[in-house]
């Protein structure tokens, strides 16, 4: 069973049981009645307090009696792997709070009213909460204060390591050093930021850590091969004409 595509939409379920994986992950927030769902982690009854999330190539069994209404969302794994940076690999129980009852209703409205791009940017969003349930806390004390001068005595502190220890461990966790991990966070924020705003090269460039504009794009050209403006110019052009 494969997806290619993101996609959002309610879905009810049968008494019979039903066993299988699929390559994409797989997040299922429940509007009505509840869920029997078995992992090799898991054993429980999915009700409306709470969600579950599935990573790619997680075997499970589920069925459901009485009347049920479930949102379910199918991410593609090249989608999640972008989201998740390959970090969440395992099953999530978590209770429904006021944010995740937002994103709920948001995506809720979506299924009615298809729109891929706000629908990628909910995800985003969603996908942002769950990363927070998994980072460990030095890694998030980056996506809090990326935009600020970190060093690696600080993060080393934070997890309660020496600093050659912590190098190592921060490689086996991201793949990465943490400065190019904090380059790559900056470079994703300033993406965000030259897409979506009107603000200059110089104050995006601050925003993101940077007190000169020559550093960010220095940052572009390694990473992208482009100017911030030629990306800017592009990626616009690209979005304006997948809205058309």
């Amino acid at each position: 069973m494969q997806s290619n595509n993101l996609l959002c939409e309610t879905r009810t379920y049968i008494e019979k049981t039903y066993a299988h994986n699929h390559s994409y992950s797989q997040l299922i927030l429940p509007l009505q009645g509840s869920l029997s769902i078995k992992t090799d982690k898991y054993e429980l009854s999915l009700d409306e307090k709470h969600l579950f999330f599935l990573p790619p190539k997680c075997y499970h069994s589920y069925c459901s009696n009485g009347i049920n209404k479930f949102l379910v969302l199918d991410i593609p794994r090249e989608i999640s792997l972008a989201l998740l940076a390959d970090t969440f690999k395992c099953e999530m129980h978590q209770i429904l709070d006021d944010r995740w009852k937002a994103i709920r209703y948001l995506l809720h409205e979506e299924a009615q009213n298809p729109n891929g791009r706000r629908l990628y940017d909910l995800v985003n969003y969603a996908c942002s909460f769950l990363l927070d349930e998994v980072r460990p806390i030095s890694i998030q004390y980056i996506h809090d204060n990326f935009q600020n001068q970190i060093s690696i005595d600080k993060l080393a502190a934070i997890e309660n390591f020496n600093v050659s220890y912590y190098i190592e461990w921060f490689n086996k966790k991201t793949g990465m050093t943490p400065n190019a991990y904090i380059q790559k966070l900056r470079l994703e924020k300033a993406k965000e930021y030259l897409i979506g705003t009107e603000l200059s090269l110089l104050m995006i460039s601050q925003l993101v850590g940077y007190k000169q504009q020559s550093s960010l794009t220095r940052l572009f050209i390694k990473h992208q091969e482009l100017l911030p403006t030629a990306y800017r110019k592009k990626y616009r052009e690209i979005d304006k004409n997948s809205s058309i």
